[in-house]
């Protein structure tokens, strides 16, 4: 494979890993997608709340097809922290 092409494949992987993780928070927390941004963060709209954030891991563990540890589930506090967490999982967002 051709590196542009890598380069290419590897940027549509991390776009669909994007879209999958906006999916997932609107799937989880019943939110629009154009209100699912990096500034998200738990309890800081009325949607999340601790069962939603539950729905929202649920949505997480679907799309990548993982179990998330209960520590990171804890820790899972922001659209940031997710994805930071996430590539504890080898799922780059």
């Amino acid at each position: 494979m051709e590196k542009n092409q890598y380069l290419n494949t590897k940027k549509i992987n991390d776009m669909n890993n994007t879209e999958k993780l906006h999916q997932a928070f609107v799937e989880g927390l019943s939110i629009p997608i154009n209100a699912v941004n990096e500034e998200l963060v738990y309890q800081g709209i009325a949607e999340w709340d601790s069962m939603a954030h539950m729905y929202l891991i649920t949505a997480i563990e679907s799309s990548f097809n993982i179990e998330i540890d209960t520590e990171d589930i804890l820790n899972m506090t922001s659209y940031k922290q997710i994805r930071e967490t996430l590539s504890k999982y080898n799922i780059i967002v």
